[in-house]
């Protein structure tokens, strides 16, 4: 009877330990995307910035003053900014945004090492 009790405790703690490290290598691999899902995000913002800043001062050359070609690009920007916002409660956009996301941080979750 001791020998059943003794290899009950060592198969609940063999079987505790797999489900930490199973645990353990899902948060990981998932933080380990969301880091490099940062990543992308701030290299994409200093993409846009300087070519933002680059697109802007072509326009002060093409239009032959500064403020006309940074008001120009301003100009864009708030046209796409308005684009999106009507855009928002589509059901194609979120659906194509929630697709994207997902598919990108739960890229490795049944891929198996």
């Amino acid at each position: 009877m001791m020998e059943i009790i003794s290899t009950l405790k060592k198969l609940i703690e063999v079987r505790f330990k797999l489900l930490k490290s199973e645990i353990a290598d899902e948060i990981s691999g998932l933080v380990a995307r969301l880091g490099m899902l940062v990543l992308m995000v701030l290299t994409a913002s200093f993409i846009l910035l300087f070519g933002s800043i680059s697109l802007a001062f072509y326009f002060s050359e093409l239009y032959g003053s500064s403020s006309v070609g940074f008001l120009l690009l301003t100009g864009i920007y708030l046209l796409l900014f308005f684009l999106l916002y009507l855009l928002k409660n589509t059901a194609f956009f979120q659906r194509v945004l929630k697709n994207t996301l997902s598919k990108y941080v739960f890229l490795f979750r049944n891929r198996k090492d």
